[in-house]
This record gives structure tokens, C-alpha cells and sequence, in this order.
């Protein structure tokens, strides 16, 4: 076995064994719990010494009656066959046990060579056997003997021979060496390198090395069977008192207050006064538990279901008063639950929910509530209404869109029996909400309006002026502006004559992003989204907060201003997971990545859209975003699968129905028509994109769906108003527009206006997409220079350097081989015919690609990335 974080004990064992080699005896005494390693070092150091010595080993054995002298007799008959048979066939072997002593170490003194003696085990010796230990490590120092003992502390009680044994010899004469568990960062590295998960493996096992690699051995959520058969012959030679506390304590993962066990069990401290001693069981701060999980486990795992189920009926009973009085709810849940006590997991997993929710835990929330509904046997409406609702609205926040959606449903159908207008529409605004997440737009369209159908009549309340207010941020989500205006002062207006301030935030959000995304009224639309933020903030609206944050910071990516969008990102992700609103999260990082793609940084944008997609059921307004990012990188670089990718993204874009999602699906598809000169869009579809641009959309996406539609399908829009940056219809404004985005940090854009200008604006793109990666564009792009006459065109990156995922030339691939070899700079230099500064050049790109900072790392990385050996 491979010794970990032991380097440092076998350093004193060296440093001991050169004192003694100079003719200085020691005594080393090893300890620590089983399975710490204590043989493992001691057969490693050995190893090491094995030909500057002789090396003597004996073991004391767990027997009912041990073998007396067993590890001495052991050794005897390694150092001298005479010596063993000479006091075989003594008579009285152990009336004569000093002179068995003294012969040993008579022949241990005229030994020429230094001697290692090895007694493993020693908590299980006999009283012999100390004797001749203290016999012989009191006079250790006079011979050239190393004397190495191995024993486990929490076997060793106070009353042990062993401690008598030590506290008889010289200070000077022996060193205690106590074994720590690993750390939990080795623990950690060597369970990923199994592709395993380091917390978990460190949590049950505490850094004991057997431990660990037991379970690294079989993996699996259980305990491996071999730890078990240890843990429980341990369990089955205690005294019953002790077993039935370590049953108690086996069934509370959190420890048992000591005032609590005095009360279960008076006697309790005469019981376990050993386990403490030894260590399987420690207190602190008033609480009492297995020093490992493995021993709870295990224990726990072995009560009858019957056993359990009693047990921790006793500690509700105990418990419960002072729980509650506590606010301990959660641990009253958790012995209900074991308990089959369904009446008490209904009463307080909604109370346990609620208390979560407003710590801003709202997946353990949405947990709590699903085990209320699983747990309710009765058939009372109104509390499956409660459950229900609860239940859905965490979904909603967690991005559990489907789960969110079958439970409201449920509800809805409730309210329709009970004929409660208000309960009904409110729920039909909720559903509204739910489907748009889901992607789909004609089911939002259809819950929005038969909730403002169903409440029109009703008289002002606060479900009126939501579903006014929901029917607002549909038409400000699908761009249409004059309608989302409309609803959203009749919202803003219902709220404040109801004080309704989580409306009035909601309605201020829908109005204040459709005035931003207007080039006209931004300021005035920043202003309002901001105000609505306060109003979230200052009332603790985690959903209105989240939603402030996504609009202020995804209209900030689509209006290019990408410095204020980078805060908001910032500041709505951080407080998004700090209250698992998993929705926005994932909803912001998708926009994220589309300013990462705008701006240059494909590498951080490929990796946030594809850890995203990677993640399953993915609401379609994230995957869609997600999806035209790695797309869009892909088919500049000349990957293949770009366009399914897209053809996913359209039909999702599609059924969202928003042209914040269909233009830039569209746009990339019209670029990849570009690339490879293949028509992909039908006729149909274009029409019934111009169509909804006439009706609403805005400046930036629709003036970049312009430029791409002229420059690919040679089909000009009439548009009212044009962005900057895409106002390309001659080699000045191409000029022009280069600077704009030059000044924006968009390179990918900047290129393709400098390949509109002259000759050398061309060849300065060239290079600009050659940097970034865009092989494919960069190949486009020479040969139109190629057709139109232009030569010297700036070299591109060569089939050797494209065929490696770091792009290494093949220069800096033969210096990566030969640092592999272990060559210097200088070695390298004359290998290569090149100086070594040159070759330190190389160096400097290789660790620069490969994104590390050591040579040895570089290696190890090319040879993981298959580019090396």
C-alpha cells in the first residue's frame, strides 16, 4: 500500500535508527486506532533497512488467553536456532524467565551488525511479555538495537500493564510515535482520482487509512462488509449496558446531549467508561458519539427495523418538549419520520419548511413540504391545498419547473371544486408563470388570460392585480411594449391603492425592462427596474429580488453594456445561490455565457453553456441560450455538430414564441449558412420572423438579424432604426463599426467589419479570428481574399497544430516530448539546433496553453489531454 502523509514518521525512525547504528539503543513506541497504519509504516521503514541490518519480528496475538512470551519466542528462533532450542527443552521455562531474558540480550550485545526488533500488537501481550519489554528497554542504550512496538491507544485503559510499562522507563530512552488519521485534502485527492466524492469518503471515515481505502476499494453509499465485520466484533464482545448506548447513540447522527442519556440511562458512565477511555466514544460540549460515522452506521444498519423504529419513539418522547421549546424542529422530524409517528412528520414539516424558506433554503423547503404531502393521510382540502401550493411555489424557485406544475395543477382543481373565484384565477396567474418557464408560450398565453378573465368581475384584490401584472411580463418577455405598458400601470396602479408592495416590485420590473430595452427610455427604464430591486430587497422578495437582478443584467448583455451587465451577473448569481433560487441562477450564468461568447472569452462561455446543458431537464428558456452559445463556437471553429445543436434551439425557440430566443437562434443559423454556402432556413419561417419583428422587437437584435440576412441571403430589412455596430453597408461605416466594437471589446465582430474595409483592415481580421480559434471563419475568410486577388495572406494555424486540443505548433510539441524526457534548456537547445532562450520561449507558450504553471504539470497535463504518451 502507498504510504500517505507518513514521510515525516519515517523520518525520525531514520534519524533513530543512525543514532542507534553509532551504538545508541532506542525504544519507539508506534500507536494509534486500528486500521491507522501503524504496520504498514513499520514494514515500509523495514523494507528501507533491510540490507544495513537484521531484523527480528514477533506478534501478540488476540487470544481469549494469550500465549505467554509469544512475540519473544518468536524472535528467539530468528536470532538463534540454539538459543530457542536450549530453553525448549527447559523444564520450568517460565521459573526461569530472567535467564531466558538475559540470554537474549547477551546475544543481542555481541551482535556485530545493528538489530531491529519488531513486537507488533502489544495491547494484547501477557504479563511475560511486559516483563521482558521493560527488561529490555531499560537497557536498550548499551546495544546497537532499534526496539520498535506497535499498539493501539483505544485499546489501551488507564489501568493497561503497557502504561506501568512506560512510566518505568527512562525519558531519554524511547519516543512515543501517535500515527494521525490523513487529512481531509489527501483523503479528498485520492478519492477524485477514483472519480469518487472526497467529502463524503472523509465524513465517514475520519482519515483512518484502512478506512479509506476499504471503501475507496467498493465504493457504494452503504458500509464495505469487511468494516462491518470489524466494527460489529467489536460491538458483540461489549458488555450489554454498553450495547444498548451504542444502539441510542447508532440512531442520532447528530451525538446525544449527556443530560439526556443520564435520564435514559442513570448508570450510563460505569457503561461506556471504557469506550471513552479507548476512544471509540468521545464527549464534547455536552454531547456524546462515535468518534467515527462508520461505527454509527454500521450499528445503525444492524438494529431490527422493530429495534429502530422503538428506539427512536423513546427519544421523540424524550425529546419532543424541549425540542420544540428549542426550535429543534428538524430533529423532532427526523425521529417522527424513524418512528412511523405520520401525525407528528404532518404537523411540523410545514413549520420546519416555512423556517427554511425564509433562511432562503428553499430546496431543503420544497423537501420539507413533499414529506408533509407524503406523510398526510387525511383527505381535508384545504390542508392538500396548503401542501400543494407550498410545495409548487419552491419548485418554482429551486428549477423543478415539471414538479412545480403537476402540484399546482392539483390545486387548481380544488379551488375549481370548492368554486373559489379568487383562490382560482390566482392559481390559473400562477400556472401562467409556470408553462412560460417551461417554454411553452400558448399555455402561459391561455393561464394568463383565463386568469384575468376569471377575476375581471371580482372586485380589487390582490390576485386581480397579479394577473394583471403576470399578463404585463408576458408581453414585456415576447418584446411586445405598448401591451406590456398597458397592463403594467393597470398592475402598478391596483397595487398601490391595495398597499401591495411584492406587486408593485413585480409590475415595476415589467415596465422598467421594457423601457429599457426601448434605446429612448433606458435611463428611465434602469431607474424603475432599480426601484423595483430596492423594494424586493428591503422586503426580504427572494423571487422578486432574483427576477430584478436577471432583467437588469440580461437586458445590460443585450444592449452591449456589458460593464453594468458583468456587476449585476455578479451580484444576482452570488445571491441567487446563496438561497438555492437554482432558477435565476441558471437562467443568469446562460446569459453570462452569451457576454462571455460577445466578448471575446469562448473559453469561459463554452464551459458555463455546456456544464449547463449537461444538467437534465433544463428549462428550455436556459437550454435554449445555452445551446446558440456552444453552437455558435462550435461552427466558427469547424466542429461538427453545430447545427443540430441549433435545429434544437429553434424548435424550443419556436414554442417559446419570444424573439428574444428565436433572433439569436436564427442569426447563428443564418451564419452557419455563411460558413458553408448550405441554405438551411425555409422561406416560411423568415417571413414569419419579419412579421413579428414588424410588431415588436428591438434595436440590437434586430439590426444584427438585419446585417446577417443582407450579408448571407442578400435580402435588406427597412428598419426604423439601426444599431451602430451593424451599419455595414460600405467600407467607411465598415470602418466605423470596426472602432465601435473595438471599443466595446466584441473582437469576433470587430473582424468581420474590418474584412468589409481594405486590404489591410482585411488582413488584420484575418488574424483577429485566427486568434480567437474560428478556424472555419479564418478559412472563409482566405479564401475570398484568395478570390479577389489579395496575396501574402497571414498564415494560419497548420494541420500538425490543429490536430492537438491545445493547439500546440509542432515545435512547441517537440520540446513538450523532450521536457517529458526530463531534458534541460540547454539539452533541449542542442536536440533542437535552437538557443535555450528560444527554447524557454516555447516553454513559456506551452505552459500558457496548456494552462499550467510548472513544466512537470504541463507533461502530465499533455499526457491526460492524449497530446503526449
Amino acid at each position: 500500500m502507498e504510504l500517505i502523509e507518513r514521510t515525516s514518521y519515517l523520518a525520525l525512525l531514520q534519524t533513530q535508527f543512525d543514532k542507534m547504528a553509532n551504538g545508541e539503543g532506542h525504544s519507539i513506541f508506534v500507536s494509534g486506532e486500528a486500521g491507522i497504519g501503524k504496520t504498514s509504516l513499520i514494514k515500509a521503514f523495514c523494507k528501507e533497512r533491510k540490507a544495513d541490518c537484521s531484523i527480528y519480528q514477533g506478534v501478540c496475538d488476540a487470544l481469549f488467553t494469550p500465549r505467554p512470551l509469544a512475540p519473544l519466542y518468536d524472535i528467539i528462533w530468528q536470532i538463534k536456532r540454539e538459543l530457542w532450542e536450549s530453553n525448549n527443552d527447559h523444564a520450568d521455562r517460565s521459573s526461569d524467565r530472567t535467564g531466558l531474558f538475559t540470554r537474549v540480550f547477551q546475544e543481542l550485545s555481541t551482535a556485530k551488525d545493528p538489530i531491529i526488533i519488531v513486537f507488533e500488537d502489544i495491547h494484547w501481550a501477557d504479563e511475560a511479555t511486559f516483563d521482558f519489554i521493560k527488561f529490555l528497554a531499560r537497557r536498550i542504550t548499551h546495544l546497537k538495537c532499534l526496539f520498535l512496538l506497535t499498539y493501539r491507544d483505544d485499546e489501551i485503559h488507564s489501568g493497561h500493564p503497557l502504561r506501568n510499562v512506560m512510566g518505568q522507563l527512562s525519558p531519554d530512552s524511547f519516543t512515543r510515535l501517535p500515527l494521525s488519521p490523513l487529512s481531509s485534502k489527501a483523503v479528498e485527492k485520492m478519492a477524485q482520482e477514483k472519480g469518487y466524492n472526497g467529502e463524503d469518503v472523509y465524513s465517514i471515515s475520519r482519515g483512518n487509512p484502512f478506512y479509506v481505502n476499504e471503501i475507496l476499494a467498493s465504493y457504494s453509499l452503504g458500509v464495505p462488509d469487511n468494516v462491518k465485520d470489524a466494527v460489529l466484533s467489536v460491538y458483540n464482545r461489549q458488555e450489554d449496558p454498553t450495547k444498548y448506548i451504542w444502539e441510542l447513540l447508532s440512531i442520532l447522527p447528530t451525538g446525544f446531549e449527556i443530560k439526556y442519556l443520564e435520564k435514559m440511562v442513570p448508570l450510563y458512565a460505569a457503561a461506556i467508561e471504557r469506550c471513552l477511555d479507548s476512544k471509540i466514544l468521545v464527549m464534547q460540549d455536552a454531547f456524546i458519539f462515535f468518534k467515527h460515522e462508520l461505527y454509527r452506521r454500521t450499528i445503525e444498519s444492524a438494529l431490527s427495523p422493530l429495534k429502530r423504529v422503538a428506539l427512536n419513539k423513546k427519544i421523540l418522547e424524550l425529546y419532543q418538549e424541549s425540542f420544540e421549546q428549542n426550535g429543534e424542529i428538524e430533529r423532532i422530524i427526523h425521529h417522527a419520520k424513524n418512528a412511523n409517528d405520520y401525525e407528528c412528520v404532518v404537523h411540523f414539516a410545514p413549520l420546519a419548511a416555512r423556517k427554511a424558506a425564509s433562511l432562503g433554503c428553499h430546496i431543503e423547503a420544497s423537501k420539507l413540504y413533499l414529506t408533509a404531502i407524503e406523510y398526510y393521510q387525511g383527505q381535508d382540502s384545504a390542508t392538500l391545498i396548503q401542501f400543494y401550493e407550498a410545495y409548487a411555489y419552491e419548485c418554482y424557485l429551486t428549477n423543478q419547473i415539471k414538479e412545480a406544475i403537476i402540484y399546482q395543477g392539483k390545486s387548481l382543481r380544488l379551488w375549481q371544486t370548492k368554486n373559489d373565484i379568487e383562490k382560482t384565477g390566482n392559481c390559473l396567474r400562477f400556472l401562467s408563470r409556470l408553462w412560460w418557464f417551461e417554454g411553452n408560450r400558448l399555455q402561459a398565453e391561455s393561464f394568463a388570460r383565463q386568469a384575468i378573465d376569471v377575476l375581471n368581475t371580482q372586485p380589487d384584490c390582490r390576485a386581480k392585480a397579479m394577473a394583471f401584472s403576470n399578463m404585463s411580463q408576458l408581453k414585456m418577455l415576447a418584446g411586445q411594449s405598448a401591451e406590456c405598458l398597458a397592463w403594467g400601470e393597470k398592475a402598478i396602479e391596483l397595487a398601490q391603492t391595495l398597499g401591495e408592495e411584492e406587486i408593485l416590485a413585480h409590475a415595476l420590473n415589467n415596465v422598467g425592462t421594457t423601457q429599457m430595452m426601448l434605446e429612448s427610455s433606458q435611463v428611465k427604464g434602469r431607474e424603475l427596474l432599480q426601484q423595483s430591486l430596492a423594494i424586493a430587497l428591503k422586503n426580504g422578495y427572494h423571487e422578486h429580488v432574483a427576477r430584478a437582478y436577471t432583467n437588469l443584467s440580461s437586458v445590460g448583455v443585450t444592449s452591449k453594456q456589458y460593464d453594468f451587465a458583468k456587476k449585476m451577473l455578479q451580484e444576482g448569481i452570488q445571491y441567487c445561490e446563496e438561497r438555492d433560487l437554482d432558477s435565476w441562477t441558471t437562467y443568469m450564468l446562460s446569459w453570462k455565457a452569451r457576454m462571455c461568447l460577445e466578448t471575446g472569452n469562448w473559453k469561459e462561455a463554452y464551459q458555463i453553456a455546456d456544464h449547463l446543458l449537461k444538467k437534465a431537464n433544463q428549462p428550455p428558456v436556459v437550454k435554449i441560450t445555452a445551446l446558440v452559445v456552444v453552437a455558435t463556437i462550435k461552427l466558427r471553429r469547424g466542429e461538427p455538430d453545430a447545427l443540430l445543436l441549433l435545429q434544437e434551439a429553434k424548435v424550443k425557440a419556436f414554442a417559446a414564441g419570444e424573439l428574444q430566443r428565436i433572433l439569436p437562434t436564427m442569426i447563428a443559423i443564418l451564419e452557419y449558412e455563411w460558413l458553408t454556402g448550405k441554405p438551411v432556413i425555409e422561406p416560411e419561417a423568415l417571413e414569419e420572423i419579419i412579421k413579428m419583428m414588424e410588431e415588436a422587437g428591438v434595436v440590437w437584435q434586430n439590426s444584427e438579424f438585419a446585417f446577417w440576412l443582407g450579408k448571407v441571403r442578400k435580402q435588406s430589412l427597412p428598419l426604423p432604426e439601426w444599431y451602430e455596430g451593424y451599419r455595414m453597408d460600405n467600407e467607411a461605416t465598415a470602418a466605423k463599426a470596426a472602432v465601435w466594437w473595438e471599443k466595446l471589446g466584441c473582437p469576433y465582430e470587430q473582424a468581420l467589419a474590418l474584412f468589409m474595409g481594405n486590404e489591410m483592415d482585411k488582413k488584420k481580421a484575418i488574424t483577429l479570428v485566427h486568434e480567437l480559434g474560428a478556424l472555419a471563419v479564418h478559412e472563409k475568410m482566405k479564401q475570398e481574399l484568395r478570390a479577389s486577388g489579395i496575396r501574402n495572406i497571414p498564415r494560419g494555424i497548420r494541420e500538425t497544430t490543429r490536430s492537438n486540443p491545445a493547439l500546440l505548433t509542432s515545435r512547441e510539441l517537440e520540446v513538450l516530448r523532450l521536457l517529458k524526457e526530463g531534458m534541460q534548456n540547454k539539452e533541449i537547445g542542442n536536440k533542437l539546433f535552437i538557443s535555450p532562450k528560444t527554447v524557454d520561449h516555447h516553454i513559456s507558450a506551452i505552459l500558457l496553453k496548456l494552462e499550467m504553471n510548472s513544466r512537470v504539470k504541463a507533461v502530465q497535463e499533455a499526457v491526460r489531454l492524449g497530446i503526449l504518451k
